[in-house]
């Protein structure tokens, strides 16, 4: 074993598991919803929107933007000892977690419906992407060790400029080529793949076992 990769918890596994399971069901519900929705376009639709809509899969989007945040907060519970013990790891892990609680706000706002007013869901939409676009990249400085992390520091960080990025010109209105949907499906997409491949990644690292020799570095 490299000796440059040292051992994880075994919790770290879990919280792996967890956020790529946040990803992929949430990918898989809007993919499903999106096809019985008339008129969906990925450019000139507002993703939200299929969660803001009346009907039965609205509902069930919202409940799919609540249960990903909840399973990527846990997820990102378990899996923090992974990162590096620098003060970056707390913070960014802090800010990620916020960004995560603030998904489940997401989806339980747009659940209530017209019981709540636009702008809750709004600010907590702002909340969720700011958050998770700055989480990322600060928690990125926590990913040095080169046989764990090798190039994930730099797509972790490269992840959250595009997040941060895709925020500065829906705010700017400059949507070019992409449509209001697309600048929103640019931030959603990276924030997404993000927690599918670093947890995935974190999911095959080497992990504390019973009986597993380890060997000490000399000093």
């Amino acid at each position: 074993m490299a000796t440059d990769s040292p051992l994880v918890h075994r919790t770290v596994r879990t919280g792996g598991v967890l956020l790529a399971v946040a990803a992929v069901q949430f990918v898989s519900v809007v993919l499903w919803v999106e096809s019985r929705t008339p008129g969906f376009s990925w450019s000139h639709t507002n993703l939200l929107a299929l969660g803001g809509a009346s009907g039965v899969w609205a509902y069930v989007v919202d409940a799919s933007l609540a249960v990903g945040g909840a399973l990527a907060a846990v997820g990102l519970l378990f899996g923090w000892t992974a990162f590096d013990e620098l003060p970056s790891r707390g913070l960014g892990i802090l800010i990620l977690f916020a960004g995560s609680l603030a998904t489940v706000g997401v989806g339980a706002l747009l659940a209530a419906g017209s019981h709540v007013p636009a702008s809750a869901v709004s600010a907590a939409v702002y909340v969720a992407v700011l958050a998770t676009g700055l989480g990322l990249l600060v928690v990125s400085r926590a990913m040095h060790l080169h046989g764990r992390w090798r190039v994930s520091s730099g797509y972790t960080f490269l992840s959250g400029l595009v997040v941060l990025g895709a925020v500065v010109l829906h705010l700017a209105r400059l949507s070019f080529t992409l449509g209001v949907g697309g600048i929103e499906l640019l931030a959603v997409g990276a924030a997404v793949l993000w927690a599918l491949v670093e947890g995935l990644h974190l999911t095959v690292l080497h992990r504390f076992a019973p009986g597993l020799p380890v060997k000490v570095a000399a000093a």
